[in-house]
């Protein structure tokens, strides 16, 4: 095969199947679990994985992947920071929160800036690997049965207050 860009034909094919993904995890046992778990499906590739909020950012921009796979607590960007950082260059990234924190400051934030789901780590590795094909399809909703349960609770006391968030109200 005829090299393209330093690269032969048929690798360029095989990038053409693959879900490409970047991880973003503070931790490298996490990293690694999580590598581990996604390569073993044959349609997901892991490129690129990040220590920190701004690795990650860098390389979004050099590698283009499908999917970031963002937890929440990095050093130097947090994942909500990173995501409006990637929303405001106009990223075509989708983004996976895998995040140790249920907070609804983390998760809100997230999704509201353009998150299509919110896993939490202790997910199933089938049901992250799920997640992460469909996040790359554009769908939106894959969310850990925690989260979901949560996020129920949540709007339930909207409504209940008027539509005022609860953590809002002072006394």
């Amino acid at each position: 095969m005829q090299p393209y860009f330093g690269r032969r034909l048929e690798e360029i094919e095989l990038w053409m199947i693959f879900t490409r993904v970047v991880l973003a995890d503070d931790h490298a046992a996490v990293r690694l679990g999580i590598r581990i778990i996604l390569e073993r499906a044959p349609d997901i590739a892991v490129v690129g994985e990040a220590s920190d909020g701004f690795q990650a950012l860098r390389l979004v921009e050099d590698l283009s992947p499908d999917v970031l796979l963002l937890d929440m607590e990095m050093p130097g960007l947090k994942g909500v920071e990173v995501a409006q950082r990637l929303k405001a260059m106009g990223s075509p990234v989708r983004i996976l929160a895998l995040s140790s924190y249920d907070d609804k400051q983390y998760i809100l934030g997230l999704l509201a800036n353009g998150a299509l789901g919110y896993l939490v780590k202790e997910e199933a590795p089938e049901k992250i690997v799920a997640a992460v094909r469909g996040v790359a399809r554009g769908e939106r909703g894959w969310v850990s049965q925690r989260i979901a349960a949560q996020m129920a609770t949540w709007d339930q006391q909207d409504k209940e207050s008027g539509g005022i968030d609860p953590t809002e109200i002072k006394a």
